[in-house]
């Protein structure tokens, strides 16, 4: 069965405007080689007066976000309005940080 939806991304994108007023996305297997592309660009479109790395819902900075470390950074929320145990010198529950209650 042939999918006709199918996509397919490249590892960076970036997007420049040129001095003809063309603005153009650029794959690349790498951000050289988009860079490299832009640049074969201007043989056509002249100069290039602006460039960044494309931001979609694909993209972050030219980067497909795939491709992006996960920051290891996570937030737990935890309602603590009721509690009434005791806490260790920063206000928490000993049981959850590790710590020794504060006297």
């Amino acid at each position: 069965m042939e999918n006709d939806h199918a996509m397919a991304f490249a590892p960076f994108r970036l997007v420049a405007e040129f001095a003809d007023g063309a603005r153009i996305a650029f794959d690349g297997l790498t951000e050289r080689q988009a860079l490299d592309r832009i640049e074969e660009a201007t043989r056509s479109h002249g100069d290039v007066t602006w460039y960044d790395g494309v931001t979609d819902e694909h993209y972050e900075r030219g980067r497909y976000h795939a491709l992006a470390p996960d920051s290891g950074a996570h937030i737990i929320g935890i309602d603590m309005t009721d509690y009434t145990g005791p806490t260790d010198e920063n206000g928490l529950p000993p049981e959850l940080t590790g710590g020794a209650a504060a006297e």
